[in-house]
């Protein structure tokens, strides 16, 4: 190579070069972007030579009305992990470096950082650590891309997983007739059965030999159960009504004995059958709150309203074992019902509750405090049997650098549209947080990541929907329509549909109806199960069964209310974890 190459004015930090593979970054997102190493106003901000900048900055248009603009929204254009830089003029000159972060900058921001006559906005990657590709020709990967991509424009950004890129690398005749990468990934996919993959995942989970046990209420689809079980907590009796919640429990915990029935209904000794001598140490559960929600109008006193025998339901528990503690979750509303009355009673009950009572504390905690992507706010009640002389208190809220966001809860999902998806997906790239890496700690596949189905009328409200808005700010272009009558607006307005989230920031709660009350940040669309489950940090490898969506005259929960009636999971061991360390405490 000549002396004059370009290459020289890249290469000013002559480190040893760590080499990667494609194969080995099958998942990860590469951005392959062009230089023009006769342009050196463009080779100098770049290297940061004009400015002694000690890094290398790499942009690229981020403005619509530009040439060769990238849709910034897209997390695979937000997050690459590498890029592959090459001279336009002569591609076998490339460079490879790590991406640190990404930062979208205006015109007038651009000219600050001394980039030369910029035009519209750009979305700038800070590169670090120079890297060695060993399994990658660029100049095969060109030519088929653009084969493959008659509308490409010459220099524009191409944004692939190393597994595209693999394949495009890849001769025609050696993939044997599947002509499109598409194709290719969709009969892999048609290959995986998905009774047999969750047959292979691994849900009987380890315990100590002297690990607390608790006895779950209300289960539901098993939020509360799963952060107890991270904690180390062994669950050695379940119950809830719900079938569909059952058969995810069942499915997720199946070494716990599990009783579908209202628990009004339920006898001690069908219990003790099941339970086979153990002892609960702790007894958890969030009963329906219909006769506490602020939703409850006439708000009748507690004792008076019949749904609340599955309040007193979860009482009969504790008066027949007296467990060590019991951990209650609520509405937040619970306690300014009737002026404070209900809570009083409520406390009232567990303080004079099992063999000697219960000392009682209440708090209002907030999920996204104990690393949660949704700001859900929920009152805990935790109480220790008297005879502990244990005061209970409360997890204190983590120490974080920032509260986790939607995009980083879900942004390495598959990107699919409404009606796409399928049962058994692969995960499109590398986890690109540590948020992620916890999710997919122990799963290899994606599941329950498949999008509703919505009209073009739908769709189109979805597209004049902005983040942060929701129906009402497009009502008199896209408001729904009277029933029968496809020319009249209804004068039925609900101010939660169709609320677009912000990526940036954390999710509201997600309730048992967000299936249609919230769009994606960046698509147009709805959630997925998966999506949502991602929002309350439940972990991949947690399967939800039943069907996806319902209407109204189904019997059974989907998915969806399985889902956003659960406890944040990462709440649920925060709470767990600061119950054991005070019952450890106290044994000690």
């Amino acid at each position: 190579m000549a002396e004059n190459t370009i290459l020289l004015e890249f290469d000013f930090a002559y480190e040893q070069l760590k080499n990667i593979t494609l194969s080995h970054c099958k998942k990860s997102v590469f951005l392959i972007g062009c230089y023009r190493s006769k342009d050196k106003q463009q080779i100098d901000w770049i290297t940061g030579k004009a400015t002694n900048r000690p890094f290398v900055l790499y942009n690229v248009r981020s403005s619509k009305k530009r040439d060769g603009w990238v849709n910034v929204q897209n997390p695979k254009v937000q997050k690459p992990s590498y890029i592959i830089l090459y001279d336009l003029e002569c591609p076998t000159n490339y460079f490879v470096y790590r991406i640190e972060k990404s930062t979208e900058y205006t015109q007038e921001q651009m000219q600050e950082l001394d980039y030369p006559d910029p035009k519209g906005s750009y979305l700038v990657y800070k590169l670090a650590q120079k890297l060695q590709l060993d399994d990658f020709n660029i100049e095969g990967f060109l030519a088929n891309y653009i084969e493959r991509n008659q509308s490409h424009i010459k220099g524009k950004p191409i944004y692939c997983t190393g597994a595209e890129m693999m394949s495009i690398m890849t001769p025609k005749a050696l993939k044997q007739n599947k002509n499109k990468t598409q194709e290719t990934y969709i009969q892999t996919m048609e290959i995986i059965n998905i009774d047999e993959l969750k047959e292979k995942l691994n849900h009987h989970q380890e315990y100590a030999e002297d690990a607390l046990t608790s006895i779950d209420l209300f289960s539901g689809c098993g939020g509360l159960t799963k952060g107890f079980a991270m904690a180390g907590v062994r669950s050695i009796f379940a119950s809830d009504i719900d079938e569909n919640a059952a058969k995810t429990f069942c499915r997720n915990f199946p070494d716990t004995p599990f009783l579908c029935k209202s628990i009004t209904e339920v006898e001690k000794n069908e219990v003790d059958e099941l339970l086979d001598g153990k002892v609960p140490d702790i007894i958890i559960g969030g009963p329906p709150c219909q006769g506490f929600s602020l939703a409850n109008k006439r708000r009748n006193k507690i004792k008076d309203d019949p749904r609340n025998k599955l309040f007193y339901g979860f009482v009969k528990f504790i008066n027949w074992y007296s467990p060590k503690a019991f951990v209650m979750e609520n509405v937040k509303g619970l306690l300014s019902m009737q002026n404070g009355e209900v809570i009083k009673t409520i406390v009232e009950e567990f303080t004079n509750a099992g063999d000697c009572g219960y000392n009682v504390a209440y708090k209002v905690l907030v999920a996204s405090d104990y690393g949660v992507p949704q700001n859900r706010e929920r009152v805990i009640l935790i109480g220790f049997r008297k005879d502990l002389n244990i005061q209970p208190s409360h997890p204190e809220p983590y120490v974080q650098d920032h509260l986790i966001t939607v995009d980083e809860a879900i942004c390495d999902l598959p990107q699919i549209g409404a009606g796409q998806g399928t049962e058994v997906q692969e995960y499109p790239q590398e986890p690109q947080n540590e948020y992620q890496r916890l999710m997919r700690a122990n799963s290899t596949y994606v599941l329950n990541h498949v999008a509703m189905k919505h009209t073009p009328r739908l769709i189109a409200r979805f597209e004049a929907i902005k983040p942060g808005q929701d129906l009402l700010d497009v009502w008199e272009t896209h408001g729904a329509l009277k029933r029968g009558a496809p020319n009249e607006k209804s004068t039925i307005k609900f101010h939660q549909n169709n609320q677009r989230l912000y990526g940036d920031k954390p999710a509201p709660t997600i309730a048992a109806s967000f299936q249609s009350n919230f769009i994606h940040p960046h698509l147009n669309r709805n959630f997925t199960a998966r999506e949502g489950a991602r929002l309350q940090s439940f972990p991949d490898d947690f399967i939800f069964e039943g069907m996806r969506t319902k209407m109204s005259w189904e019997k059974g929960l989907s998915q969806y209310q399985q889902i956003g009636n659960a406890v944040p999971v990462l709440l649920a061991k925060a709470i767990a974890e600061c119950v054991v360390k005070q019952l450890n405490t106290i044994e000690k």
